[in-house]
């Protein structure tokens, strides 16, 4: 199944993003993608260095430049900056259905 993120048009003005060498914001969005495959953290180093075709060397410095850019965060699990305040569990709206068949029965009145 595809899987998708919400990457916010706010990174334009963002002086910690725009400033990034281009290989560095490749690496910074192909993390992204990958903390979206994996439920909202980073899996492991190795295992970042396989999916992004990338020695784990070259991979440990480039998390290190972007974890002091502030753009990855590394307690105990890597992950995006804001990452839980920026992205949804969910973005299925609860009400959704509820509003739908009230509109089908409004349009359903309007109907000759």
């Amino acid at each position: 199944m595809s899987r998708w993120f919400r990457l916010y048009t706010d990174i334009l003005d963002d002086p910690k993003v725009q400033r990034l060498p281009p290989a560095l914001f490749k690496t910074w969005v192909n993390l992204l993608c990958l903390t979206s495959r994996n439920d909202g953290e980073l899996p492991s180093v190795p295992d970042i260095a396989f999916a992004l075709r990338m020695d784990e060397g070259p991979l440990i410095d480039a998390l290190n430049d972007l974890m002091g850019r502030g753009l990855i965060d590394g307690d105990d699990v890597l992950k995006p900056h804001n990452w839980d305040r920026r992205q949804f569990k969910s973005d299925t709206d609860p009400t959704a259905t509820d509003r739908q068949r009230a509109k089908r029965e409004r349009d359903k009145a309007q109907s000759p």
